[in-house]
């Protein structure tokens, strides 16, 4: 942990990134942070902080800027009393996502947060950037349902099979499609906290959803429905052969 009773919550932020994959676990844990202490008195504090790969200010995938002085995301220094705890890796533009995933810095940032946490997650795409770090090496994981062929290229991460919200595999916590932000942050509430808050932040932001369509993942889909490939192709433009790249790179930095 951080300081002494203090947890911090560290949510990264990066040009092009889903404005809900970083909107929704921010308003949740904020919400823990300010019930816990009715339910869960021995709690320690919780901080969640937005902490930038790109700059003060960050311009969502839908063009929302965010921010005006966003802290940057540093990697711990050796006796840092102020660390991040749980780090939350959010999903965004593919292309983007490409570009940070080919980029060593950035990876090596990642791992170096993320190995240093007690828990790491992320939502939809986000699990690219997590596997493409070597966050998610034996694990199991999921993702976008789009992009679940495309973890699989990852020799050393096992895809939960089906369309799960979220999977708990050990310290690794991973989210489905932009929306399983919320179902999987009130799940991370529970394992951090307890039940009684998670329910009490679930109260609070109203979240009972009665969908009017039912055509939330490709099970429930209504055909014609786009599908990714045939279950082993990754066939969003360019990825598999990002992916090949970054394994390649990381088998060369091994020699």
């Amino acid at each position: 942990m951080t300081e002494q009773n203090k947890f911090v919550i560290g949510i990264a932020v990066y040009n092009g990134v889903d404005l809900m994959d970083v909107a929704a676990p921010y308003e949740l844990f904020n919400w823990m942070a300010s019930l816990e202490s009715q339910y869960n008195p021995g709690a320690p504090v919780r901080e969640v902080r937005a902490l930038s790969l790109d700059g003060s200010s960050v311009v969502t995938r839908d063009n929302l800027t965010v921010g005006a002085d966003l802290p940057a995301l540093t990697a711990p220094a050796p006796g840092d009393t102020d660390k991040i705890d749980l780090l939350w890796i959010p999903g965004g533009d593919p292309m983007r996502l490409e570009e940070l995933m080919l980029d060593e810095k950035a990876m090596d940032l990642l791992y170096a947060v993320g190995n240093d946490a007690q828990y790491v997650a992320s939502v939809c795409e986000g699990a690219m950037l997590a596997a493409a770090s070597g966050l998610l090496d034996g694990y199991c994981a999921t993702t976008h349902w789009a992009f679940l062929p495309c973890l699989g290229l990852f020799p050393s991460i096992t895809v939960k099979p089906g369309y799960p919200r979220y999977v708990i595999d050990g310290n690794r916590i991973t989210g489905g499609g932009i929306s399983s932000g919320i179902d999987e942050a009130l799940a991370i509430i529970a394992l951090l906290s307890n039940d009684n808050v998670a329910g009490a932040v679930q109260l609070m932001v109203q979240y009972n959803p009665q969908p009017q369509f039912h055509q939330g993942d490709p099970s429930q889909a209504t055909p014609p429905v786009y599908t990714p490939g045939d279950g082993s192709t990754c066939s969003i433009p360019h990825m598999a052969a990002t992916i090949d790249k970054v394994i390649t790179a990381r088998e060369s930095r091994r020699v």
